[in-house]
């Protein structure tokens, strides 16, 4: 029982390949010898899934931070109502603090991700720097155009914009949380 070995050539390598991958298989021969892994890769990946929902992810980030930034006492006195201790509120509004610049310098590396050329998702950087730069726009805004821009949207002020939205939400998630059974995919 003596196996006999053969030397395997191009032919059997382009049978497995032809097994293995046939969409590859089916590429002409020079567009196979050129391609580089690598850069198809990452071709691929400079698609932006979800670029909107990313502006409007970089905007409510923003828009939290320099609300937090510009009215500190607000937050403080929103924190002793929702139950914080307040002898902790100082250690709260550090936190806080450190939070607004740790989200600066998220910024300045998703804007150094876009303007770099060979980064990966650079769309998804594009669209939190674009929410970034409208929030800011629209915080410097004059009282009177953001009136305008609420009442063409059907609003009467800026806190009939959180009802509506604190409505849609629980309709959205009307979830009962005592029906809420954990499971596990571990035997036990």
């Amino acid at each position: 029982m003596k196996r006999m070995l053969r030397k395997q050539d191009r032919n059997d390598f382009a049978a497995r390949i032809q097994r293995l991958d046939p969409a590859f298989a089916a590429m002409p021969a020079q567009a196979r010898d050129e391609r580089k892994p690598w850069e198809m890769g990452k071709r691929a990946s400079r698609k932006s899934g979800k670029p909107v929902m990313m502006s409007g992810l970089g905007f409510a980030l923003a828009l939290a931070a320099i609300f937090a930034a510009s009215n500190p006492e607000m937050v403080q006195s929103w924190l002793v109502r929702s139950g914080w201790p307040v002898q902790f509120v100082h250690f709260a509004t550090y936190g806080i603090t450190l939070m607004i610049f740790g989200l600066i310098l998220f910024y300045l590396a998703n804007l150094v991700r876009l303007l770099s050329p060979r980064a990966t998702g650079r769309l998804n950087a594009a669209g939190l720097v674009v929410g970034a730069v409208a929030a800011v726009t629209v915080t410097n805004l004059d009282p009177a155009h953001l009136q305008t821009g609420l009442n063409y949207a059907g609003f009467n002020s800026a806190n009939d914009v959180l009802i509506y939205a604190q409505a849609k939400t629980a309709d959205i998630a009307n979830i009962d949380w005592t029906s809420v059974v954990p499971v596990s995919s571990s035997p036990k």
